[in-house]
Order: C-alpha cells, then sequence, then structure tokens
C-alpha cells in the first residue's frame, strides 16, 4: 500500500513494517489532520493502562515514554503527516495518509516503519509487536468509524 510518491518512503528500508488502510465512500473528504486528531487526541481507558505499565517496564531501559505524539511530528504535507522518534534501541515511523478523493472515494492509512538499532530494540519489539497491532488497527478502525458517523 506504500505508494513512491509518499513521504513515507523516505525513511525506507525498514526492519519492520505493517500497513493499515481503509477506503472511505460514505463521507468521503478526511483530511490528514483530521485523522490524525482522531487517532491520538482522546484514549480509551483500556489504552491509557495498556501504555502506564509499558512506561513503567521501559523506563528502566532509557526508552523514551512521555512525549506526545504531536511533538514527534517530523513532516507533513497536505495529504501525509510523518511522525517519528529515535531512541538508543529503535527508530520508529509512523505515516498517517489520506488520499485525494477520485470517483467519489478516498483511501486513508497508517503505516509504520521500524529500524532496530540493536538487539535490545528487537527484542522490545517482539514484546509489544502483538499491542502495537490490537491498538493501532482499533485506533485507525475507529477514527475511520467516528468520520463516517
Amino acid at each position: 500500500m506504500i505508494q513512491s510518491n509518499r513521504l513515507i518512503t523516505k525513511y525506507l528500508p525498514a526492519d519492520y513494517k505493517d500497513c493499515f488502510w481503509d477506503e472511505i465512500t460514505e463521507n468521503p473528504y478526511m483530511s490528514v489532520n483530521e485523522l490524525f486528531n482522531l487517532m491520538f487526541s482522546q484514549y480509551p481507558k483500556w489504552i491509557l493502562r495498556i501504555y502506564n505499565v509499558r512506561n513503567l517496564i521501559v523506563k528502566p531501559f532509557g526508552l523514551k515514554t512521555d512525549k506526545p505524539f504531536t511533538n514527534m511530528i517530523v513532516e507533513q504535507d497536505d495529504n501525509e503527516i510523518i511522525i517519528g522518534t529515535k531512541d538508543k534501541h529503535l527508530t520508529f515511523y509512523v505515516s498517517l495518509f489520506c488520499s485525494d478523493i477520485k470517483d467519489k472515494k478516498q483511501v486513508a492509512s497508517i503505516t509504520t516503519l521500524v529500524k532496530y538499532e540493536n538487539i535490545m530494540g528487537k527484542i522490545y519489539f517482539a514484546v509489544i509487536w502483538l499491542f502495537h497491532k490490537i491498538i493501532v488497527a482499533y485506533l485507525f478502525k475507529r477514527a475511520v468509524k467516528t468520520h463516517n458517523a
């Protein structure tokens, strides 16, 4: 789903990639800023609990735990926002993307790229991988559903 004209391609190659996407047809105009706000402005309590446990576990290893996504935006254009950060164990980039409308349809997506800086980054991501997939998929689907409502 990563097209060659997207900002996120600058951050390839990566050790891990995933992408969740949906086609918006009911209300086909979601800006990338709306997608960002719908995904990252309010979290359900169950996600906050998982984040709090994660933060307690990883803080002794020197991983960043309190930086909001708004402070991690590294670049943006009309269709895409790139969020990213590097720590001593891994580097990640997230692309939020909303295409232009074509044939009364729009594609929205979230893509994650992870680069391991060392074996600790690989171990850390192996531990959180399933939580990452569940939480990102849930937040993305919730954002699209909220937009369509």
